[in-house]
């Protein structure tokens, strides 16, 4: 009972995430307030230490065609923490999920909704037949080519032309319009057209995240190598192996299309953004988050399949068991 009632007073990631999120706009509002930065994700901090997007760290070469330092160390930051925890800046850092939930409509959210619902069919299916799911090393999607376009943009025009339109600055432009507003009452036509065109982008574009966005893009080029933080599921609770159910609410919660059970999703769970909403989800509470998989524990559990057909390859021997026993019982009798 105590250990129910701890489990009901911890924080939920949904919690986590949201908080944040919201201490990365707090760090903002003291790089604004106390002019220690220039306010942005893009460049902020203390004097010449400073963070920068690691997409506008490449379009800083591009665009340029010089040796920039400072890109070149954020660059290898950004690599190291994507090898450690993945694509967990999807659902942790970036405002755009948050603010993609807030302007949904309700016609949006069956069609997101119907859409995880498919995927998770897909991955039971191939689960309970036993497919596998042949994937290549690296899987070029439309937010590669998306990047592509906007390195060569910049090479052209020598400025980064993406971020005119990207929606985290955009997101955060227009907090710092905002902060302008109510700190030095400038109104500008940023209040007006920045909402305006973030809006159009997470409303019409509903797909950003997995068809558009060239910095999970080039993040998905590096966690293809990352093997820590995986969601791990326990075979001795997961109920599709303790009590042979078609269970799939783990892949029915995966906005990412991910099938944390065996990795036969629509998408590779390398593109996992580490959300736990798998986790929060799970009835059985099978799956946890490790900093790496235990052995005897994996995440590509053994299919129905094949656990139905090793019963069914067994069953003769023990038919035949059974009946050597019985033959043996009416020996013993008839003497």
């Amino acid at each position: 009972v105590m250990a129910r009632k701890y489990e009901n007073r911890k924080l939920k990631p949904s919690v986590i995430r949201g908080c944040t999120i919201g201490a990365v706009f707090v760090v903002v509002a003291i790089g604004l307030a106390f002019h220690t930065g220039t306010g942005t994700l893009s460049s902020m901090g203390i004097g010449i230490v400073a963070s920068i997007c690691p997409l506008g760290a490449l379009e800083s070469f591009f665009g340029t065609w010089a040796f920039v330092p400072r890109a070149v160390i954020v660059l290898v930051v950004v690599i190291v923490a994507v090898f450690l925890v993945g694509e967990s800046f999807c659902s942790w850092i970036c405002p755009v999920p948050p603010l993609r939930q807030f302007l949904k409509t309700r016609k949006v959210k069956d069609a997101d909704q119907a859409d995880r619902e498919e995927a998770a069919h897909v991955a039971l299916e191939n689960y309970q037949t036993g497919s596998s799911v042949e994937r290549p090393k690296i899987i070029v999607d439309s937010r590669h080519w998306v990047l592509l376009g906007a390195l060569a943009s910049t090479a052209i025009f020598g400025f980064p032309v993406f971020c005119l339109i990207c929606p985290i600055g955009l997101t955060f432009a227009t907090f710092i319009a905002l902060w302008q507003l109510f700190q030095l009452s400038e109104a500008t036509w940023s209040l007006l057209v920045f909402p305006a065109i973030l809006a159009v982008e997470l409303v019409v574009m509903r797909k950003w995240c997995h068809k558009i966005c060239p910095l999970g893009a080039l993040f998905s080029l590096i966690s293809t190598r990352n093997k820590t933080f995986r969601p791990q599921v326990d075979e001795t609770k997961c109920l599709r192996h303790v009590e042979d159910a078609p269970c799939d609410q783990c892949e029915r919660a995966c906005p990412e299309f991910i099938d944390p059970n065996s990795d036969l999703g629509i998408r590779p769970i390398a593109e996992c953004t580490r959300c736990n909403r798998c986790a929060e989800t799970c009835p059985a509470g099978a799956i946890s988050f490790p900093f790496l998989a235990k052995s005897g524990n994996s995440t590509k559990a053994t299919s129905l399949a094949e656990v139905k057909g090793s019963v069914r390859a067994a069953a003769p021997m023990e038919a035949k068991a059974v009946g050597i026993a019985r033959h043996g019982k009416r020996h013993l009798d008839d003497r």
